[in-house]
């Protein structure tokens, strides 16, 4: 997922998935929240649209609004939520999930196994424009329908009836459970969907919600910077949310947003850099400090695909080879990691540290990691062969970051000085722009060098790998990586996809042929300390998928 990001699956090893603020899941009866949390984010909702969203916090909102088949618990396992049971067959590529009795939407229509189909077929349909869509690509029909090759009603998911559906896959899948819980694959409403058309989902008036939480009065306009969201009378397990209410706003300035931790009006914040964090984590009035690591890695992408850079050498030099891998070599993740960030630890490759083992207890990071090192005399020499093998003598490159973000400006501003340093003739030439342009200047292409950060949907390699495989959405850079591909493939079919460690040995050619090709440069893995306030419990942060699920938060 784009960041600033089961029923027990025997297959998957798992990592730490979640963290309680407190002890306790939130299951039980409901405890009466003394006063509404409160809570922060630092940049705008982008959409509502469980279709459409690709961003870390576009979808907390989602996710707490409405819900899928599964959800995944504090436990990390994805368990059934509107779906009372999901059963896999024999050779799991037939799943038949049945939902709960009278489940409704917030407006009083029933929930039906109809609002599954409906909304998978919208997804994969290429009309839609949905990037989470390769999400579904395992589904029966779902590849040739996103290729415009058949049509969105033969997509492997059939209603039996209004309570049952089943869905036919092409290989076995061993997250299926936890994709079930991601929200391309949460229900909509047709009617309600195409009763506003493109503007579904702009604004909390044009959603409809199935899950804990419903936005109150007029909520988020599209524009608005706080918002309240209210326990949703028609959500199936209304008796285990903890809170009635829950309120939010938009701080983007993080000093801003410290202070309003310590006035007392935020109930946690994080300390993203290490200025913050310095000089705040000796803060303990009522407060305690943690660690949150994430399943997000930091990287860059270069627009490999020979249109929309800056200039017509900026297009040359990403798709030279010695060019990317001179200025991967030339970053120094050590130094850029100690400057602008609070406990996050240098990448070893694209799939973050903490999330994953193999079969053995190793942590797939650990297993599958690559010499992303620093070596500037080598940078040198390769930045002057490949400067000669394009027919130049200096390239101007943009760096495109956040203006969201509290690091990405230091952080764009060490990546100018030093990598123009290292090697000859490099200028760099800072964009900052908004997260969202962010999002679609990198989806459209139209970049040298963009800043990415990815959190993972799912505890499992693949939430990261596929990024950049045939397809995907995600491959802003637009290179073709042979080696990769073949990679993937191999760990997506049988034999390798049912078998963890042929499939974890596929998943770490694919991170070597990464790095041999030089295909993007990753920088760190991210960790985010934050103070919270010791009378807020419940809260359920996800290193993937849902980051903070709201449904048992409560203030003692």
């Amino acid at each position: 997922m784009k960041t600033w990001k089961k029923v027990t699956l025997g297959t998957v090893a798992l990592g730490s998935a979640a963290l309680l603020a407190a002890c306790g899941s939130g299951s039980g009866s409901a405890s009466k929240s003394s006063r509404a949390p409160q809570l922060a984010i630092p940049t705008d909702i982008s959409t509502l649209d469980s279709s459409m969203a690709t961003d870390t916090y576009s979808n907390i909102f989602i996710g707490n609004t409405e819900e899928g088949a599964t959800r995944v618990n504090a436990e990390g396992k994805a368990v059934p939520a509107l779906a009372k049971s999901v059963e896999a067959s024999s050779d799991g590529l037939t799943y038949t999930i049945k939902l709960r009795d009278g489940l409704k939407w917030s407006n009083g229509d029933s929930l039906t196994a109809k609002d599954f189909v409906y909304a998978w077929q919208r997804a994969v349909n290429p009309k839609t424009g949905s990037q989470y869509a390769y999400l579904m690509a395992n589904i029966k029909g779902a590849s040739e329908i996103m290729a415009s090759k058949a049509d969105p009603s033969t997509l492997g998911i059939k209603q039996v009836s209004d309570t049952e559906f089943t869905v036919t896959l092409t290989t076995p899948t061993p997250y299926f459970d936890f994709l079930l819980s991601q929200s391309v694959y949460y229900p909509l409403n047709q009617k309600f969907v195409e009763k506003y058309g493109k503007d579904y989902g702009t604004s909390s008036a044009k959603t409809l919600y199935s899950g804990p939480f419903v936005f109150k009065g007029k909520g988020w306009t599209g524009t608005n910077g706080s918002f309240k969201l209210v326990k949703n009378p028609n959500y199936w397990d209304k008796k285990n949310v903890k809170s009635d209410e829950v309120d939010y706003q938009v701080v983007k300035n993080p000093n801003t947003a410290v202070q309003l931790y310590k006035q007392g009006k935020l109930d946690q914040v994080g300390l993203g850099t290490p200025d913050l964090y310095n000089a705040n984590k000796g803060y303990t009035k009522n407060t305690k400090l943690v660690k949150l690591k994430e399943a997000t890695t930091d990287y860059i992408e270069y627009n490999q695909t020979g249109k929309g850079t800056s200039n017509p050498t900026a297009a040359k030099a990403l798709q030279n080879k010695n060019i990317r891998e001179a200025l991967n070599l030339a970053t120094d993740r050590a130094t850029i990691v100690a400057q602008t960030t609070a406990g996050s630890t240098v990448a070893t490759g694209l799939t973050p540290a903490g999330m994953a083992k193999t079969s053995d207890g190793t942590d797939f990071a650990e297993y599958a990691a690559q010499p992303y090192t620093y070596d500037p005399a080598k940078a040198k020499t390769l930045w002057e062969k490949g400067l000669k093998e394009i027919g130049a003598t200096s390239v101007n490159l943009s760096y495109e970051t956040d203006a969201d973000s509290p690091t990405a400006k230091q952080q764009a501003d060490f990546l100018q000085t030093s990598l123009a340093k290292n090697l000859p003739g490099l200028t760099i030439t800072e964009k900052i722009v908004p997260f969202q342009q962010r999002l679609k200047d990198s989806q459209n292409h139209q970049f040298d060098m963009v800043n990415s950060l990815w959190g993972g949907d799912y505890a499992e390699p693949s939430t990261f790998l596929s990024l950049f495989i045939k397809g995907s959405g995600y491959n802003d850079g637009g290179f073709v990586n042979p080696t990769y591909q073949a990679a993937w493939d191999k760990a997506s079919t049988l034999p390798d996809v049912t078998n963890d460690d042929a499939r974890n040995a596929d998943y770490k050619a694919a991170e070597k042929a990464l790095y041999d090709e030089s295909s993007i440069n990753p920088i760190y893995f991210r960790t985010t300390p934050a103070l919270r306030n010791t009378a807020m419990k419940g809260l359920q942060f996800n290193s993937t998928g849902l980051n903070y699920d709201l449904k048992g938060v409560y203030i003692k």
